[in-house]
């Protein structure tokens, strides 16, 4: 009997741990039906997405907030009932006389998360400072910390249908969030409640803009101004590329550096009672073999009123060159998304 069990436990522990390998730490992969590219039938694409927020639905068709960082928020719309699901997208242009004119001298509009708020019926959006060394023509603010922050839209007609942004603001949030900020380094993430903010930094950097292990969550009281400071050093997050906020003590968010969707549940006075992770697949349309984690960061999360889980890649330009001489089992119009760095579309089932 003795030998017995010496024979049959380690069996029983190979057991488990191939059960569990295989059927519970599995990465999530997306939906039927998806990846899609970010482009309509029209050809109109987005470009170097960053923030995303759903807004509700229009018949079959669900809506979304798109923010770019490279100064440009769109509606998109996505209908599942055809395959593969239909994606469509229309820019929401800047008045002229306000909101162009307002950006006009900034080094770089560089959007990073948006939401639409319920409360104040506007659309917010969390901006990197931008110190403009790069730019060809010389702007009016070259200190990134005058740029950064976040910003109040408002627009014409409503949220499902407005063509048109108008009458932006800087909203006063409390300068103590923005200790860590860096050039081009800032709020990736940023969640909305009634009651409060949700302010992701991407990551902690040194002065030569090196990345760390770690960032941190800055949960503001919208009525005092309050903040609370969480480090994400024992969560297990190492960085904050995107937040969407599911009422007050629940928070979904992407780390992009770890490669993974996170769910903090938080008690009522914000101490945290669990931190989920998930690590996720990032496929090429039509292509479940060929993953696109090598040309594109994740910086964007929400979540539908059916409680599917939404996020899009952002391509990095400086670094993604695709070689597409030995590529020939991709169509003509694959490689031409390719090349224009066309962003790709992602939807899983809620994994907790």
């Amino acid at each position: 009997m003795n030998q017995l069990i010496k024979i049959s436990t380690p069996l029983f522990l190979i057991i488990i741990y191939v059960i569990f390998t295989n059927y519970y730490d599995r990465e999530i992969e997306p939906v039927h039906g998806y990846p899609i590219w970010m482009k309509s039938s029209s050809g109109q694409y987005s470009l170097q997405t960053s923030g995303l927020f759903f807004i509700g639905r229009e018949g079959k068709k669900k809506l979304f907030l798109s923010a770019n960082d490279n100064g440009r928020i769109d509606r998109i719309s996505i209908d599942d009932s055809f395959s593969p699901p239909k994606f469509d997208t229309q820019v929401l242009h800047f008045q002229f006389s306000s909101t162009a004119y307002f950006f006009q001298h900034f080094a770089k509009i560089d959007f990073e998360d948006i939401v639409y708020d319920r409360v104040t019926n506007k659309i917010l959006v969390s901006i990197e400072g931008n110190n403009g060394n790069n730019d060809l023509q010389p702007p009016q603010y070259t200190n990134y910390k005058i740029t950064e922050g976040v910003y109040e839209l408002s627009f014409n007609k409503t949220i499902t249908d407005c063509d048109t942004l108008m009458n932006v603001r800087k909203l006063p949030i409390p300068e103590n969030i923005f200790k860590f900020t860096n050039d081009n380094i800032a709020f990736e993430g940023m969640g909305i409640t009634d009651n409060y903010f949700f302010m992701g930094l991407e990551n902690v950097t040194d002065s030569n803009s090196q990345s760390s292990d770690s960032t941190y969550l800055y949960i503001v009281e919208r009525k005092t101004n309050n903040v609370k400071t969480i480090t994400t050093k024992k969560l297990g997050i190492r960085s904050i590329t995107g937040l969407c906020a599911q009422g007050d003590f629940k928070l979904y968010g992407t780390d992009r550096e770890a490669k993974k969707i996170f769910c903090i549940i938080f008690e009522s006075d914000f101490s945290i009672k669990k931190v989920m992770t998930k690590s996720f697949e990032l496929p090429m349309p039509e292509h479940s073999d060929i993953s696109m984690d090598k040309m594109a960061g994740v910086e964007a999360i929400a979540l539908d009123d059916e409680g599917f889980v939404y996020t899009d890649i952002d391509p990095w330009s400086h670094l993604y060159k695709p070689n597409l001489t030995l590529k020939s089992f991709l169509s003509d119009e694959e490689k031409s998304n390719l090349v224009k760095l066309i962003p790709v579309f992602y939807k899983y089932k809620n994994p907790f």
